[in-house]
């Protein structure tokens, strides 16, 4: 019980930090400098939860280091600290990673509306499709994707916002759902969330189960909508430690990770489904009644 309720708090503060910083740094004249102090914000509260051994970097580029291939600077990047190369730039400290080594990248923006969240989420597409190269010649694995299969873990993506110019669900979702029309799953963000709004990602229209990623297409958004400010950061908390649990580098030896959730009672917030789409079946007998379950994938 006491470590509950010293994660809860440590939530809450959280959550008032991240309001903080968005506030303090509204007063600092140049959008970098906001920025940089967002991001760093953002990256600290993550390292804090994440349950596996990964390193956070900030503003780290992404680049094949066999052919040169470019996939953008991610803001936020969960990384295998394991893996060559992680080039780090001695005279400003920039970071360079081969996307063999890259497990999760996150999008930090301030304040997001369609366009902003659209451009976010394309960054997101073109790092979660980098081919990632085997380390080595063993150990293979499959993976199922909307065409076939591919013998890597795909690197997962996310965006995270401190504001939306709209607090509707429905309208957030139309964003998210209208810029995924057209485009293969692979793309699509595993995740949105909205500090004191809510955490939009998909489940199966069929048992209205969350998934910790789409693969079928077939997938709706469902939103974790916040009633306390801190739901938004335990509903991605306990996302992204789900998505850590396949966590791997192409040639290493696989081994499925331990879940890592976050322990029951922390409330990820209201859940809210499309319609059509009807809650599953509560299972759940601890006092939160709305823990984050997972269908099995």
């Amino acid at each position: 019980m006491s470590t509950e309720l010293d994660l809860l708090d440590g939530f809450i503060q959280d959550a008032v930090c991240l309001d903080e910083t968005f506030k303090e740094t509204s007063t600092l004249r140049h959008p970098t400098d906001q920025g940089n102090e967002r991001e760093h914000a953002v990256r600290t509260v993550i390292g804090q939860y994440i349950r596996r051994r990964a390193t956070v970097y900030k503003r780290a580029g992404v680049e094949d280091s066999s052919t040169g291939a470019w996939f953008r600077q991610q803001d936020v990047v969960l990384a295998d600290p394991t893996v060559e190369p992680h080039h780090i730039l001695k005279d400003d400290g920039r970071v360079y990673i081969d996307p063999s080594a890259v497990h999760t990248s996150i999008e930090v923006k301030s304040v997001v509306d369609g366009d902003v969240l659209a451009t976010a989420m394309q960054s997101i597409a073109d790092i979660q499709t980098a081919p990632r190269r085997r380390q080595a010649e063993v150990h293979h694995l499959r993976f199922p994707t909307s065409s076939g299969q591919i013998n890597y873990v795909p690197i997962s993506g996310g965006v995270f916002a401190y504001r939306s110019t709209s607090r509707r669900v429905r309208t957030v979702t139309r964003w998210i759902e209208g810029w995924c029309r057209g485009r293969p799953p692979e793309e699509w963000p595993k995740f949105v969330t909205i500090a004191g709004f809510g955490h939009f990602m998909w489940c199966d229209p069929r048992s209205g189960s969350s998934v910790p990623w789409p693969t079928t297409g077939t997938e709706v958004l469902m939103c974790f909508q916040a009633t306390r400010s801190h739901h938004p950061l335990v509903a991605m908390s306990t996302h992204l430690n789900h998505l850590s649990r396949l966590w791997w580098v192409p040639g290493t030896e696989f081994r499925l990770g331990g879940v890592g959730n976050i322990p029951h009672g922390l409330r990820v917030g209201e859940a809210v489904y499309p319609p059509g789409v009807s809650a599953p079946r509560s299972t759940c007998k601890h006092a939160c009644l709305d823990c984050q379950r997972f269908s099995p994938r």
